[in-house]
């Protein structure tokens, strides 16, 4: 509901995209994050975050193959 008028009123499909990649991009603080991360996480080890990129690699390459599926399809469609 945040940008629903502007939605709404929208003609063409990337019109859609840009508002709503520019909604998701201003939905959180950068420095807030950044603040939250150092101040009551704390550090992480390089091995760590290695770890855990290993963990999430699967998952992160099978939602960026399917955006670009996605958006290939929206280039054929139009």
């Amino acid at each position: 509901q945040m940008r629903e008028d502007d939605l709404l009123r929208i003609q063409h499909i990337g019109d859609v995209i840009d508002v709503l990649q520019s909604t998701a991009h201003h939905l959180y603080e950068p420095d807030e994050l950044l603040t939250f991360a150092f101040d009551k996480i704390g550090s992480m080890t390089t091995n760590t975050i290695t770890k855990e990129r290993k963990r999430h690699e699967t998952v992160v390459m099978a939602e960026l193959d399917q955006r670009t599926r996605r958006l290939g399809s929206l280039k054929m469609d139009a």
